[in-house]
């Protein structure tokens, strides 16, 4: 469906996609809200506020501002976030004032930040190929991960305590097929294949992997720091939304780099 989405309805510089986007960071921002505040902990701020960033990246990008609308609202909701444990912190005499700025900014970054690389996508000259090969690359590791570490992984598992199901056939078995599928997808595709080389393409294959996994295993810290197995519930045998994510959000701040850096 996400596919179809990206390829059937780019129009108004796949506003479609931009949408989902922010509603998926509003939740996952919900999500991380229930994983760093216990109780009657609250953030700083609402946590939806940092749904904003992908917001302010597609206006800025469609309406073609020249000002940095998305950098802007990520300072503000910063110092916002700081102005209020001012007066906040009187109620504890300041004891957990560190905590609690630090956790407010964790919920600012994680997801808003790094969903907005999403949405920056879009502003590419061919956005439409290259977030099917975001995709594609993120979901190749991810299935063909769990397929190498289930068919060769028994014997060579725990090689990180966050997660201790992951192994090493799992991590090359995923690695080496997603720099594959990405070298095929350049290769076949013409208008990848005029934008990149295919060590290119194995190099934005490798990078998006690396990132791929390092999402999830990002994830898991912070559940086994928040004492739970999942990040919720919505997504039916998965957990939460952000357990599903949770790879795509590390990888587009570095899928993009290397991207906008091998097409200049």
């Amino acid at each position: 469906a996400l596919f179809a989405l990206i390829y059937f309805l780019p129009h108004y510089q796949h506003l479609a996609f931009a949408i989902l986007a922010v509603v998926v960071t509003a939740y996952g921002s919900y999500e991380v809200k229930t994983l760093a505040f216990s109780g009657e902990e609250k953030p700083l701020i609402p946590f939806w506020l940092p749904a904003f960033l992908p917001a302010a990246e597609y206006i800025e990008m469609a309406l073609d501002f020249s000002i940095p609308i998305a950098e802007s609202i990520l300072f503000v909701l910063i110092a916002l976030s700081f102005t209020i444990e001012i007066k906040r912190g009187e109620r504890d005499h300041f004891k957990l004032s560190m905590h609690r700025i630090s956790r407010t900014l964790f919920l600012i970054i994680y997801p808003g930040f790094f969903a907005l690389f999403l949405v920056r996508i879009l502003s590419f000259e061919h956005a439409t190929e290259l977030l099917l090969l975001l995709f594609l690359l993120v979901f190749a590791n991810d299935v063909f991960a769990y397929v190498f570490g289930m068919s060769f992984g028994k014997t060579n598992r725990n090689i990180v305590e966050v997660s201790p199901n992951k192994s090493m056939a799992g991590f090359i078995g995923g690695t080496i097929s997603a720099m594959i599928l990405g070298l095929l997808f350049v290769r076949f595709v013409p208008s990848m294949h005029a934008l990149f080389t295919w060590w290119e393409a194995l190099v934005i294959g490798l990078v998006s992997s690396l990132a791929s996994i390092l999402g999830d295993l990002i994830e898991s810290t912070f559940k086994r720091s928040a004492g739970k197995k999942d990040s919720g519930t919505i997504m039916m045998g998965r957990g939460g939304l952000l357990d599903s994510i949770d790879s795509l959000l590390i990888t587009a701040p570095f899928y993009m780099f290397f991207t906008t850096l091998f097409s200049l």
